[in-house]
């Protein structure tokens, strides 16, 4: 009796356990299957890691491919409500809609497991190579890389289109110590996606930073690193590697004909006025009493003071800045960080009270063009100046 009790149980939750994955099967069966639709352009390298999976993968006939202006643009109403973002690339798929380009990457590679490529490697050590090159890439590079091409800032966390362009450097630096060494593929013998990730960004790298090199020979080598270019050129020669490379510097040279880098500080304006006396100052060719010094600020004492004291605080790197009028969005962390700096040697010394003078053009009495600003104190100021 007891044993057929328990037969008898068995039978019970075995039927149960049965019409639990019936079930389930129904819901999935309510989720019918769709072509996933990629909405990008060939100038987004953060869309192109996703076209190298679909290429390389032959997917050709299985996802769609987009451009976001079949919805009316990225602002657009219907393109906002399938990304509030209003960015690219999107995946649209039945199981959601799909906004950041890692997150569809690792969607493909994995709804689409059973056609090669992987992009997965076979060792622990290449996988975690891998998933930190695609991260590091992720956030210390793309954050930033709108410093080659936006009009202003802000470029990530900077403020300083120079400085960005540094970090972009030393950040290319650092995805470098984790390429490996041998090769051929960035973590090892085996495709992964950091080499998906990574390429489309260096054919951006390669186009525009030479843009922004002044006074020196571009040398790739000496950016990428040896490893880094010996990589790049090789997997050019692979055919869907190669067919993102076209598609990218097509739009990159159509660009070039709408002369996007015309207006773009560094790159198409460049500071090509004479250098002045402040220019001397701040190499130390010519003594000066420095007050305060940063690596973006110099404040010393004017030689001519017109108040019992009388710093100047100029900008150590001009930028095009000879006069005021001349500031752009470009110069707005520079700007205020030269009032910031007044405020600071205010507070220091004390000061009571102080004028902060800035003469734009020689109407204005400017002798030295490279911007500048008087500051002024030790005794009462009269009102109106002049």
């Amino acid at each position: 009796s007891s044993f057929r009790n328990r037969l008898l149980f068995l039978v019970l939750f075995l039927s149960i356990v049965d019409q639990d994955i019936r079930a389930l099967s129904s819901l999935s069966a309510e989720v019918p299957a769709m072509t996933p639709v990629l909405y990008d352009m060939p100038a987004s390298n953060n869309g192109a890691r996703c076209r190298v999976i679909i290429y390389k993968k032959r997917l050709e006939s299985d996802i769609l491919i987009k451009p976001p202006s079949d919805l009316g643009g990225l602002k657009s109403e219907q393109y906002l409500a399938l990304n509030p973002q209003g960015k690219m690339p999107l995946l649209v798929t039945e199981h959601g809609n799909i906004p950041e380009s890692d997150t569809i990457a690792r969607y493909l590679v994995d709804r689409f497991s059973s056609k090669a490529p992987s992009f997965i490697p076979s060792t622990l050590e290449a996988r975690m190579r891998s998933d930190l090159l695609c991260r590091l890439h992720d956030m210390y590079i793309t954050t930033i890389q709108g410093c080659m091409y936006n009009a202003e800032p802000p470029f990530g966390r900077f403020g300083s289109r120079a400085a960005a362009l540094a970090e972009l450097r030393q950040q290319l630096k650092h995805l470098l110590e984790h390429v490996d060494e041998a090769g051929p593929y960035l973590t090892g013998k085996e495709l992964s996606l950091a080499d998906a990730t990574v390429f489309p960004t260096i054919i951006f790298i390669e186009h525009m930073l030479p843009k922004f090199i002044d006074g020196e020979t571009w040398d790739p080598e000496a950016v990428l690193g040896k490893k880094m270019l010996r990589w790049y050129r090789w997997i050019q020669s692979d055919p869907s590697f190669k067919a993102v490379c076209k598609e990218i510097t097509e739009a990159l040279a159509g660009e070039e004909v709408n002369e996007r880098w015309k207006n773009i500080l560094h790159a198409g304006l460049r500071d090509n006025d004479a250098p002045t006396i402040f220019d001397r100052i701040i190499q130390r060719q010519i003594p000066s009493e420095v007050v305060m010094e940063d690596e973006d600020v110099l404040v010393f004492k004017d030689i001519h003071p017109q108040a019992p004291l009388h710093l100047l605080i100029i900008p150590k790197r001009r930028d095009g800045l000879t006069q005021l009028r001349f500031a752009s969005a470009d110069h707005q962390e520079l700007l205020g960080k030269m009032l910031l700096t007044a405020g600071k040697i205010a507070k220091e010394q004390n000061l009571r009270g102080y004028r902060l003078v800035i003469n734009d053009g020689s109407d204005a009495q400017q002798s030295v063009f490279h911007l500048h600003m008087h500051l002024l104190s030790g005794r009462q100021m009269r009102w109106p100046p002049g």
